[in-house]
């Protein structure tokens, strides 16, 4: 048995609750990739080099570090479909609003619709409705789809990407058994394609970013590695 709430016998536990009735839940992220011909990981240099040959087509989800962040994080989608519109005087939005029967945490954004601006700064926000209570051992950080430049080529938007900390406490955590969680809501900062009069549309369920747990700077340091050989000779 777990020795204190929120943790297992060898990792801390993350919860998750729906704001609203039409959040959809997190899910593991997993990316598409090509399905691989050969393996080339543990392949022979010479047997890659017969398989370049032979007309190989090099993909980037060839690297083993670019299928790894593939499968990395939750990921977090709309709850709604909104239509963003960029022009001279700023942006202009279509969104449904926060209907009452869908607060089932009792909140809103400050309009009451699932697109808000952060303080009237031309960046729209969008309300994801997911509420995620972690250790305050660690942050959460909210990304950008990882290359979405590669899995979602025609996207007009991107991700603001940030880290909630035990610092950053605006969400309340109204549960007391778990005493050692902080709370945050999946509110992502959108930036849109640059182009004038451009419309960028999102569909509920379209994939917005991801989400992880991160270890905080204040709990390990940066040293560089001296060699025993350096050590010695010093």
């Amino acid at each position: 048995m777990s020795s204190k709430p929120g943790t297992t016998d060898d990792k801390w536990v993350i919860y998750w609750e729906r704001e609203y009735a039409t959040a959809f839940a997190p899910e593991r992220l997993k990316l598409d990739f090509h399905p691989h011909r050969p393996l080339m990981t543990n392949m022979p240099l010479p047997e890659q080099r017969e398989l370049a040959a032979s007309g190989y087509k090099v993909l980037p989800d060839d690297c083993g570090p670019v299928r790894a962040v593939g499968q990395y994080g939750w990921l977090i989608r709309s709850p709604a479909d909104c239509r963003f519109r960029r022009k001279g005087t700023g942006f202009e939005w279509q969104s449904p609003p926060i209907l009452p029967e869908e607060r089932l945490l009792g909140y809103k954004s400050f309009s009451g619709m699932y697109v808000d601006t952060i303080l009237n700064s031309g960046f729209p926000k969008l309300y994801c409705g997911i509420r995620f209570y972690y250790p305050k051992q660690v942050g959460m950080m909210m990304k950008d789809l990882p290359n979405h430049f590669y899995h979602f080529p025609n996207r007009t938007f991107s991700i603001w990407e940030g880290i909630k900390t035990q610092e950053y406490k605006l969400t309340p955590n109204p549960y007391d058994f778990l005493p050692d969680h902080d709370a945050f809501v999946t509110n992502f900062l959108l930036q849109l394609d640059p182009s004038p009069d451009k419309t960028t549309t999102i569909l509920r369920g379209d994939p917005i970013g991801v989400v992880f747990p991160v270890m905080l700077p204040k709990h390990f340091t940066l040293e560089e590695l001296k060699h025993p050989s350096e050590a010695s000779s010093a």
